[in-house]
């Protein structure tokens, strides 16, 4: 598993058999926004994600677990075998790479600097759940069409975020950095109810890299299974010695 792919996937990146489509608990639109995240201590989740960058093309699944605020667990597989495993906390990221038997470790500076974006814990869980990575200032929030609108900003980053005005969640949000002038855009839709929890079904990620040179990266996740966990959870992350730390 090439570390690019499982790089974008932490970047952009509770679906149970009791699911229900969005469109049996959306009401009409709203002229007030009031966004509500969901409330849960441990997740699980699968969905299967496509990674498009070059000639980089990658389908697999991707296993999720995950202690809200404080650790992000994803294996990821294809044709039935684990190519690589990726934990995550509140200050590093580490990927274990199966099939080359390698192993990386970034602190959040590190990835931040080598990738050229400010990643941290809090925005790739915001991602990979569909919440907010900047919070609303009421006084600046603009109803447009279907979607209440606005802007913040976070050092020279830009976030232009659009909320549905029947849905109350973020459907789009695009990442605009000021110094590269490179732009990540992130859509949500399908949304379903887990638990009584709203999470997006679908979820798309697009790289727009300034440079001409360099071509854009497309992730896309589907989830088809979310389970909001009883209790605590495992998140089973090992090194066996014969791994080369790269």
């Amino acid at each position: 598993m090439n570390k690019l792919v499982v790089v974008c996937l932490v970047g952009m990146i509770g679906l149970s058999s009791c699911n229900r489509q969005a469109g049996a608990i959306f009401g009409k639109k709203r002229d007030k926004l009031e966004v509500v995240d969901p409330e849960f201590e441990y997740m699980s989740a699968k969905a299967k994600f496509r990674f498009d960058h070059e000639d980089k093309n990658v389908s697999a699944t991707a296993n999720f677990r995950i202690k809200k605020d404080s650790i992000i667990w994803i294996s990821i597989s294809g044709f039935g075998f684990e190519g690589a495993r990726v934990l995550i906390d509140t200050e590093n990221v580490r990927i274990l790479d199966k099939l080359k038997k390698q192993y990386y470790e970034y602190t959040f500076e590190e990835l931040s600097k080598e990738y050229d974006f400010d990643f941290n814990f809090q925005m790739i869980q915001s991602v990979i759940l569909g919440n907010l990575v900047e919070p609303y200032n009421r006084q600046r929030v603009e109803k447009k069409d279907n979607y209440f609108t606005y802007t913040a900003s976070k050092g020279v980053y830009l976030f232009h975020n659009y909320i549905g005005a029947q849905s109350m969640k973020l459907e789009k949000v695009q990442v605009f950095d000021e110094g590269s002038r490179n732009t990540i855009s992130v859509n949500y839709s399908d949304f379903i109810l887990v638990d009584s929890q709203i999470f997006p079904n679908e979820i798309l990620a697009v790289i727009d890299y300034e440079a001409e040179t360099k071509p854009n990266t497309e992730i896309s996740i589907s989830y088809n299974k979310m389970v909001i966990e009883d209790g605590p959870i495992s998140f089973p992350y090992s090194v066996p010695s014969k791994y080369e730390k790269k």
